[in-house]
């Protein structure tokens, strides 16, 4: 009886101390898979916008469209003002087909009376369109407009759209055209409404002039006008916290500014939201410590000599459990402690499932980055592909087209992969080889690249898009920035039980400053905000550790105008041990 209180005692600090370690963990998981989630769908909103913009710049380059804003045409001009409006109606009808459904319409007009249009139920009775909505603002240069109805094409059928307007200029500084491409705000809308972060949690698009809200939120969880207006204050990424209206409910906020015009994509999550796993265990940890010294009380009063000994072992396991997560509760003895033990080990078996549930949300991380790492490549990387291929086969060159065709086939075939987040080093290689054959093509004799693989390494499993980013930055990091020809090497061994894949390339390199803030970067948990250097690298090095655990390493080495190395070593017991998930990239 003696040593009951101080039994119970240690139990009780023991167990606080085991509760403290994994809530502290699930709290910085859950807060980083969110904040990364954010920063990711921002990503995405960003190359849609950008890559419009980006080709709305190049119109505005052309003769057609000078010509167009610059003076009236004259009586005796008539065939080349049709063939002007031809040409640009021309380039606007492709940036509306190439936007994939994203854009909605696109108008233009000109204080000369010229107007011209795309739409998918093609309006050609200009007396109808509402251009003139846009002509009395007072911008020089282009500008956004948050989610609104439609004020061109509207006459019909009312729509929600995002709105860029371009202000065209003569050479008098006399403002004499307009270009307004409307993007689909359901589109939007549907893209922030499938990101899930939690039950009741949502992302939502901010600008000065507005909010693009996701269907289906509860009006509870909305956050007050003046909330939003300090949002708008924040400018880069980070976090914040508001109280709810009238719930009395905390909302866990994270932000990330778009590069293209300003606006900020915000998540909000309710605390109640974030920590419900929590909370969870720490019923079932409450009830455990409960029964855990209940079950010692009773036992205590009827045979206090025969359960000192137990209690004391068990009291030694619990302190040994703090450093030891493969202790097994167990003494022998009557059925009391026998119980007491059995409570510690059902304690022990839910911490370790919410170990567990950290590591899969963990790997629910890896792929999805893996997935909007793929959505950012397909893009620009199949645009600028297929646009060489084109130009291979406008010179008549069928042989070498057809050869970049093949090797854009096998590319896609293996980073798709049917879903499957894992596949052999030999088909990550292949995927790796594919990739430098088009970039060989589409940049001449810019580089040359060689594989040395070690026998027997290539059936060895690894993360599907593990090499790609590695190959790419050699190739834009290192040997495009290099004068002459530059040599990329990829290589693979087996020595002392540990995998080793290497990309090597002889560009510019890094000089040793460069290369010690790139290597602390990828080792940090977080990369600060608006800091991308890095960025992809760690993405990769943090998708291994959760495939292969914590026993995995990327080393750089780099010397400034002679090489840039990059090596992952892998143990290979963690590659036979690792446990892959599957992704589902057909959605």
């Amino acid at each position: 009886m003696a040593f009951l209180p101080a039994t119970i005692l240690v139990i009780l600090f023991s167990g606080i101390m085991m509760y403290i370690q994994g809530s502290g963990q699930v709290k910085k998981n859950a807060k980083y898979l969110i904040a990364s989630t954010t920063r990711q769908t921002a990503n995405i909103i960003d190359d849609k916008l950008e890559l419009t913009l980006g080709k709305c710049s190049e119109l505005s380059k052309t003769l057609a469209l000078w010509r167009m804003v610059n003076h009236p045409y004259e009586k005796s001009e008539k065939s080349s003002e049709y063939q002007d409006m031809i040409e640009v109606h021309k380039y606007l009808q492709s940036l509306y087909n190439d936007s994939n459904g994203v854009i909605d319409s696109i108008a233009f007009q000109t204080s000369y009376g010229n107007r011209l249009n795309v739409y998918y139920d093609m309006v050609y009775d200009y007396s109808e369109l509402g251009y003139d909505s846009f002509n009395g603002s007072e911008n020089e240069k282009p500008y956004w407009v948050n989610a609104h109805m439609d004020e061109v094409f509207s006459t019909k059928i009312p729509r929600e759209v995002i709105s860029l307007v371009i202000p065209y200029e003569n050479s008098k500084k006399v403002h004499t055209g307009t270009l307004v491409v409307n993007f689909k705000g359901e589109y939007f809308r549907d893209l922030l409404g499938e990101v899930e972060i939690s039950s009741n949690g949502y992302i939502f698009l901010l600008s000065d002039d507005g909010v693009l809200m996701p269907d289906g939120v509860k009006e509870k969880y909305l956050l007050r006008e003046d909330q939003l207006d300090e949002l708008r204050s924040l400018t880069g990424a980070g976090e914040y916290m508001f109280s709810a209206k009238g719930i009395g409910e905390l909302f866990d906020i994270h932000y990330t500014s778009l590069k293209t015009n300003g606006w900020t994509v915000v998540s909000v999550t309710p605390h109640s939201d974030l920590y419900s796993t929590l909370n969870n265990f720490k019923a079932v940890f409450s009830l455990v410590i409960l029964a855990a010294a209940l079950f010692s009380f009773l036992v205590s009063i009827f045979s206090s000599r025969y359960i000192s000994r137990p209690i004391k072992i068990l009291s030694d396991q619990v302190l040994e459990f703090e450093s030891n997560r493969d202790v097994v509760f167990g003494v022998d003895a009557g059925y009391e402690i026998t119980t007491l033990a059995g409570g510690l080990n059902h304690l022990k078996e839910t911490i370790d499932q919410l170990l567990v549930q950290v590591r899969n949300e963990q790997k629910q991380k890896s792929n999805l980055e893996l997935m909007i790492m793929q959505a950012q490549i397909k893009p620009h990387f199949l645009y600028n592909t297929l646009g060489s291929i084109k130009a291979l086969s406008d010179l008549q060159e069928s042989e070498r087209a057809s050869s970049m065709c093949e090797a854009l086939i096998q590319f896609y075939r293996i980073s798709l992969s049917n879903g499957t987040a894992v596949i052999t080093v030999g088909m990550e290689m292949e995927l790796a080889g594919n990739y430098l054959k088009i970039l060989e093509y589409r940049y001449g004799e810019k580089f040359e690249c060689s594989f040395d693989v070690e026998e027997g390494l290539e059936n060895l499993k690894i993360p599907r898009m593990s090499l790609q980013p590695l190959v790419e930055n050699a190739v834009y990091h290192g040997i495009k920035p290099k004068e002459g020809k530059g040599m990329i090497l990829i290589s693979g061994e087996v020595r002392d039980q540990i995998m080793s894949l290497t990309v090597f390339d002889d560009g510019v390199g890094m000089d040793v400053e460069r290369l010690r803030r790139l290597s602390e970067d990828i080792e940090k948990e977080e990369i600060a905000p608006g800091k991308q250097g890095g960025f992809a690298l760690r993405n990769v090095y943090m998708r291994l550790k959760g495939f292969y655990g914590e026993s995995v390493e990327m080393k750089i080495d780099s010397v400034k105008d002679v090489y840039t190395q990059i090596r992952i070593d892998v143990p290979l017991d963690s590659v036979e041990e690792a446990d892959y998930v599957q992704t589902d990239d057909s959605r």
